[in-house]
């Protein structure tokens, strides 16, 4: 029989990435982006995978036209994370679409530095009550309860479908969190329960920043989750100032990721009521977090 009536072997599907892709992403994102894919379209173990580059399955031939639908979605210019239904923050496998961000490295450094300082005051069995406002993916609350089992833990967003998102990944990494859906900026602080952390990675992309922004960001991710309007562009750090007011409770932390050029502008604000900012970068050295001690007057 002639090959040229064999379907391909993975090893040859595999080129073709290679070729495709290759202005796009290095050899090793390729080599994850592709055993990822065909893990899903077989429905084996990529490490099963790997040792069957060579091989030709009966079924191969639609397995193929999911693979091929993937390869002209990441040509496209869609986030292999979208493509792929998934990526990893912290060691979790976390499902995404294009209803969440995509969690970023920086977003990693903020939970990093939250848990350590949650250990160092409280210790591994820490069981008080932190908030993940904005939550997007969960992947900050999905930290925290890992960490912390003993803990609860709320993770607030406006989009049922972000929610949606995190209900799942929660579901998957047997966490209990709680959930709520409400817009952060018309909330009742007197609704709101008593916390020992907040944590939020909010909107505070001005919309006039847009053109300077890459275009897979731009075209692909949530801009409810990205873009505030230029003229009140700390609107969400103000909500987070008055929810920390009423109710971070006596040696609470309040922790945000922030726009790297606002860190000084957004300090002032924050002095003004709280015992103590202090911005922190990420290892890329930009103003990237701040952490703000209880307030004052408390």
């Amino acid at each position: 029989m002639s090959t040229n009536n064999l379907p391909p072997t993975l090893q040859e599907l595999l080129q073709n990435y290679k070729t495709q892709l290759s202005d796009l992403y290095s050899t090793s994102e390729i080599d994850y982006i592709f055993f990822t894919l065909a893990s899903k379209a077989f429905q084996k173990d990529k490490s099963i995978l790997r040792t069957a580059l060579n091989a030709r399955w009966s079924d191969f031939a639609q397995k193929r036209l999911f693979l091929d639908s993937a390869l002209f979605q990441l040509q496209s210019g869609t986030p292999y994370q979208y493509v792929v239904g998934e990526t990893e923050f912290l060691g979790m496998r976390i499902f995404l679409n294009p209803s969440v961000l995509i969690p970023r490295p920086e977003t990693e450094e903020l939970a990093e530095k939250l848990i350590k300082q949650i250990t160092k005051m409280h210790g591994s069995g820490f069981n008080g009550s932190v908030i993940d406002v904005c939550t997007g993916s969960g992947v900050l609350a999905l930290a925290v309860k890992k960490a912390f089992p003993d803990a609860r833990v709320i993770a607030l967003d406006i989009s049922e479908d972000a929610l949606e998102v995190a209900k799942n990944n929660a579901l998957y990494h047997h966490l209990h969190i709680e959930f709520l859906q409400q817009d952060f900026l018309s909330i009742d602080m007197s609704d709101m329960p008593y916390f020992d952390f907040i944590v939020s990675n909010p909107p505070y992309i001005p919309q006039s920043e847009k053109s300077e922004m890459s275009p897979v960001v731009v075209n692909h991710e949530p801009h409810q989750a990205l873009f505030v309007e230029d003229q009140n562009p700390f609107i969400f750090y103000r909500q987070l100032y008055d929810l920390a007011l009423a109710s971070l409770r006596p040696k609470g932390k309040l922790w945000v990721e922030i726009h790297q050029d606002k860190h000084e502008a957004l300090v002032k604000i924050y002095e003004e009521y709280f015992a103590q900012v202090i911005p922190h970068k990420d290892y890329s050295g930009n103003w990237r977090f701040l952490e703000i001690s209880k307030p004052i007057t408390c």
